[in-house]
């Protein structure tokens, strides 16, 4: 949290207020609708992992009631179907959601540009309707595209079976445990629950021998990998919606690389954020974009650049009297607009 609200993250604001210019509003729009989609995805997610315990801690509280309240071997046996079963449905909920953020990402990335684009059309008299479209099927195809990505050989969704089979590892480690010592059922369940509300620290607190043997068996929160899966993917999606956004829009010179403040230690993010590329300190030409995130819970920030609003509406208007006085319109007429 301290990372989206803290000194730091206002410190961000400050960063994307100054370089957007004329053009602040979009700029912190569209940051705006990436820290409430992280919010809420982060929210959905851990609450879904928080459900799948919980009702596998449900089922372990059954046990008693069929029968002695001591763990045994045999109740491994009886509870496995329960805990494959959550975990495909966890699978399954986490892999549709990331998809649906990873969609809403994109849109809030190329909302900057959006418009920006739009602004322009409408001060030099333009129709907008082809650039509608087009920004539409960039959407479709950029979110395609991030969730499609692989990462050492993994895609989206084989990362985040990995992530739940880890989850249900753990579960499996904890109810193990208490056959070993012999816990009560009910005692078991807790675990179970506090593992899920709290982490591992509170079981390390309560159950220190219980948590020694099991060692690095049980992650310290059971929903960090997949909440960092998602982190880096809504992150990439929101990336790749600037970017594909600034390759359309008409007035767009380059993409800014905004190193975020949060930023204790020198690495990659500082390399690309004060690169000249004869644009400026950490712009990149049309194109030539560095790959965005570079690692994940990266908090930098690209910003789209684009020409004065006001000297841009007059070369529109200079090109429609005289096409052939501003040639990269006219490109980008033929090559974008009409083929929308």
């Amino acid at each position: 949290m301290s990372d989206l609200f803290g000194q730091s993250a206002r410190e961000l604001i400050e960063r994307l207020r100054y370089h957007s210019g004329p053009y602040a509003k979009y700029a912190l729009e569209a940051r705006k609708k990436y820290i409430e989609l992280r919010l809420n995805q982060d929210k959905k997610i851990k609450s879904m992992y928080i459900r799948i315990i919980k009702n596998i801690a449900k089922e372990v509280r059954d046990l008693a009631v069929s029968g002695g309240s001591e763990m045994r071997i045999r109740h491994l046996v009886e509870l496995e179907k329960a805990i494959a079963e959550e975990i495909a449905t966890l699978n399954g909920e986490v892999d549709e959601i990331t998809a649906e953020f990873i969609a809403q990402a994109v849109e809030a990335g190329l909302s900057y540009s959006q418009g920006v684009t739009y602004e322009v059309l409408d001060g030099a008299g333009i129709d907008k309707a082809p650039m509608v479209r087009q920004f539409r099927k960039i959407n479709v195809r950029a979110a395609e595209a991030v969730y499609a990505r692989t990462i050492n050989g993994l895609s989206t969704s084989d990362r985040i079976w990995r992530n739940s089979q880890r989850a249900g590892t753990a579960i499996r480690s904890i109810i193990q445990e208490g056959v070993v010592i012999g816990k009560d059922v009910r005692d078991v369940a807790r675990s179970l629950e506090k593992y899920a509300q709290n982490g591992k620290q509170t079981l390390a607190k309560d159950y220190p021998n219980m948590m020694k043997r099991l060692g690095n068996r049980v992650p310290q929160d059971i929903s960090y990998e997949a909440l960092r899966l998602a982190r880096t993917e809504m992150t990439a999606a929101f990336g790749e919606g600037t970017i594909q956004s600034v390759r359309v829009s008409p007035s767009s010179k380059g993409i800014q690389w905004v190193l975020s403040p949060s930023h204790p230690v020198v690495d990659i993010c500082d390399t690309f954020a004060n690169a000249d590329h004869g644009l400026g300190k950490g712009v990149y030409p049309v194109g030539e974009e560095p790959r965005f995130p570079p690692h994940p819970n990266c908090l930098c920030s690209l910003l789209p650049v684009h020409e004065d609003p006001d000297d841009f509406v007059d070369k529109l208007k200079e090109w429609m009297d005289n096409p052939s006085a501003q040639p990269k319109i006219e490109e980008w007429y033929k090559e974008v607009y009409k083929a929308a």
